[in-house]
C-alpha cells in the first residue's frame, strides 16, 4: 500500500514537473528533490538505496558533460541544470539494471525531441530556439518502466 501511495505522488509531481516545463521552461528544485525523497523511500522498501544511488549517477553522467562541454563548443546552453538534476532524480527512480536501459533511455530522450521539431517544421513551417527538455526525459523514464514491468513478465512466463 505505501508504494502504491508513493508512486501515486511521483506520478503527480512528474506531471507538474511537465506542465511547469512547457509553460516556464523551468524544473523547480522542489520537485526535483521531492522525487529524490519518494526514491529514497522506494530505496528503503525494496532494500536497493545502493543500486538507485548507482543508477542515479549513471543516468546523469552523459547529461552533466553535455551540460557541461556542449556550451563551450557550441556557445550556447545544450541543457539546463533542471534538466540534468531531473535526469538524476529520474535515475534515482529507475535502479540500475544494465547498460542498455541507460542507452534506450539517452536515445529516447534524444531522438524523441528531434522528432518533436521536425514534426513540427513540416507541419507548422515553424522551429523553435529552445524547447522544454524534461518532458521528452520523463517519456524516456515511463518507456523504461514499461520496458521493465514486460520483461518481468516475460521471464515469469519463461519460466512456467
Amino acid at each position: 500500500m505505501v508504494k502504491v501511495i508513493v508512486y501515486f505522488f511521483i506520478a503527480i509531481i512528474l506531471l507538474e514537473v511537465i506542465i511547469r516545463d512547457v509553460r516556464e521552461k523551468i524544473i523547480l528544485n522542489k520537485s526535483n528533490l521531492g522525487l529524490l525523497f519518494l526514491g529514497g523511500i522506494l530505496g528503503f522498501l525494496e532494500g536497493d538505496l545502493e543500486e538507485r544511488i548507482l543508477s542515479a549517477a549513471l543516468y546523469t553522467l552523459p547529461f552533466i558533460l553535455i551540460y557541461g562541454y556542449g556550451s563551450d563548443i557550441l556557445n550556447k546552453e545544450c541543457i539546463g541544470m533542471g534538466d540534468v538534476k531531473l535526469v538524476t532524480s529520474l535515475g534515482f527512480l529507475l535502479k540500475f539494471n544494465t547498460f542498455f536501459d541507460i542507452l534506450i533511455f539517452l536515445n529516447i530522450s534524444f531522438i524523441t525531441p528531434l522528432i518533436y521539431l521536425g514534426g513540427k517544421y513540416i507541419f507548422l513551417k515553424k522551429l523553435d530556439k529552445d524547447i522544454a527538455f524534461g518532458p521528452f526525459l520523463i517519456l524516456s523514464y515511463i518507456l523504461i518502466v514499461i520496458k521493465e514491468k514486460l520483461w518481468k513478465i516475460v521471464k515469469k512466463e519463461e519460466h512456467i
